[in-house]
């Protein structure tokens, strides 16, 4: 799968990008998201890394108001999740550790039975990676004027997200927001009530950051089962101060 070490340091810049980019230091993220690039270059074709640098690129096109490369480049990202869903069909699944020996023995007898069950797991837990993607390409479509395929995007991408990681994610409760403002400005009162409802739902009950999840979910060792979470939990999501 490439240098060991090369890997390590795409999820440390990926993790640290992310950090910046939250906290507004956009230049940083920007340059600490083109390091991993660089890097995610070595990376086999359809290795989920490559899609969300790609992803995460595009996004700095957006941040720097480059509307029509940040459109080109999200599109461009969307087709490497494409072939990152299909790398899923063959990546190689880690045994998961069981409190209970008859489980053990279990999956053992059944691994592959197992194996394809966790690698469908694993293709919906990417998809609300494809998600965030999506979304960022439905606001870059909003700012060329595209606004029947950006609110296409963006409810494909609110129940893609939701799907994946539950309706109290935080990210599923952003695009909420943004389609509910969508509709507001629509004066859609119906549209704009079914929006609501699902942010009041999460309310206070908000899910695990995805930094946080990343820090405490990431295996110890470099598998598949890391990359796959590398990617789908370092994926940036455009912030609302670079777009409202």
């Amino acid at each position: 799968m490439g240098d060991p070490s090369t890997e390590w340091e795409w999820d440390a810049l990926s993790a640290a990008a992310l950090d910046a980019y939250r906290a507004a230091r956009r230049a940083e993220a920007v340059h600490l998201w083109q390091r991993a690039g660089a890097l995610a270059q070595g990376f086999p074709e359809g290795d989920p890394r490559r899609a969300a640098s790609a992803n995460n690129a595009a996004l700095a096109l957006l941040i720097d108001q480059d509307h029509d490369g940040a459109v080109a480049a999200l599109s461009s990202a969307l087709s490497a999740w494409e072939v990152s869903l299909e790398w899923t069909h063959g990546m190689a699944v880690a045994a998961v550790a069981r409190s209970s020996l008859f489980h053990q023995r279990l999956e053992q007898r059944h691994v592959e039975t197992y194996g394809d069950v966790r690698r469908a797991r694993h293709r919906v837990f990417l998809t609300g990676a494809v998600a965030l993607t999506r979304f960022n390409l439905a606001i870059a479509r909003l700012f060329v004027d595209d606004d029947e395929t950006a609110d296409d995007l963006l409810v494909a991408a609110l129940a893609e997200r939701e799907q994946a990681f539950g309706p109290n994610n935080p990210e599923v409760v952003a695009i909420a927001r943004v389609l509910s403002g969508r509709a507001d400005a629509a004066a859609d009162d119906s549209r704009m009530a079914l929006y609501d409802a699902k942010i009041q739902t999460a309310g206070g009950r908000l899910a695990s950051d995805v930094l946080d999840a990343w820090r405490r979910e990431q295996p110890l060792d470099m598998n598949d089962t890391r990359r796959l979470l590398a990617a789908g939990y370092l994926t940036a999501m455009a912030h609302q101060r670079d777009f409202l």
